[in-house]
């Protein structure tokens, strides 16, 4: 079954689909997806029919079903028999897949994600760090040296690029660190990782404090400073989560 409503009121019209096969079903997921994601369908609520959703996008049942398949691959969403499509639960969404974080409609105002996420920082990167200090080449110190160069160049006029900066900063001392399993992290979280940045380099109060941390942790590294570059990177975490708390102030509630 499902939400029964007029096909006017369905949902936004879908715009820029092309007639190519796997395009569209490709704007049909990332509809959907940011649907879900961006919470106009809620965990426990039920999709509209197959046969709305197709005449809202003007394709076939058979790739609304195939859109389904894959949104149910990724955890967002269960087909129950006589009930229809229901979001399932948003624990068993897999919230660091690349492609799932790419539907989200406004990844840097999910206060809840990024807060996940810096904790989740605070398990990876002061450890990667002090690796980086014990382990780091001169090419690997140079390409963390440019990435803070960059930053300092970018602050405070060009957000963009600062944040852009940013997550080279922390990528290359994440390679620096010669962990094969923490270098491939960093691919999976990194379009998280530069929406946290995107919110709280945006909101930082005083950037250069926040840029004088970046090369207290640069300099740790260099000087094979293990434990002050563990330190430092924690410190660092202690700003972003502190500029974290004064967004989620300004949030407005709905």
């Amino acid at each position: 079954m499902g939400i029964l409503i007029e096909s006017h009121e369905l949902l936004p019209a879908v715009v820029d689909v092309q007639l190519d096969g796997g395009k569209v079903l490709d704007s049909i997921v990332r509809t959907i997806g940011g649907w879900i994601l961006g919470g106009r369908y809620k965990p426990g609520a039920t999709l509209p029919r197959e046969e709305d959703l197709a005449a809202s996008f003007a394709v076939s049942r058979t790739s609304v079903r195939e859109a389904v398949k894959y949104l149910s691959a990724k955890g967002l969403v269960e087909t129950r028999p006589r009930i229809g499509v229901k979001v399932r639960p948003r624990d068993d969404w897999r919230m660091l897949d690349p492609a799932v974080l790419s539907w989200h409609p406004d990844l840097s105002h999910d206060t809840e994600l990024v807060a996940s996420l810096i904790e989740a920082r605070r398990i990876i990167e002061p450890a990667a760090a002090a690796l980086a200090a014990q382990r780091g080449t001169a090419a690997d110190l140079a390409a963390v040296e440019a990435a803070y160069l960059a930053m300092k160049r970018a602050i405070p006029s060009n957000l963009d690029a600062c944040c852009d900066a940013d997550l080279a900063f922390h990528r290359s001392i994440i390679a620096a660190s010669h962990n094969i399993v923490l270098k491939s992290l960093i691919g999976t979280i990194e379009t998280a990782l530069k929406a946290s940045f995107l919110l709280t380099t945006g909101l930082m109060e005083n950037q250069s404090r926040t840029l004088a941390v970046h090369k207290d942790v640069m300099d740790c590294i260099r000087f094979r400073d293990a434990a002050g570059a563990q330190s430092k990177m924690n410190h660092l975490l202690d700003l972003a989560q502190q500029d974290l708390g004064r967004a989620d102030k300004k949030t407005p509630k709905v």
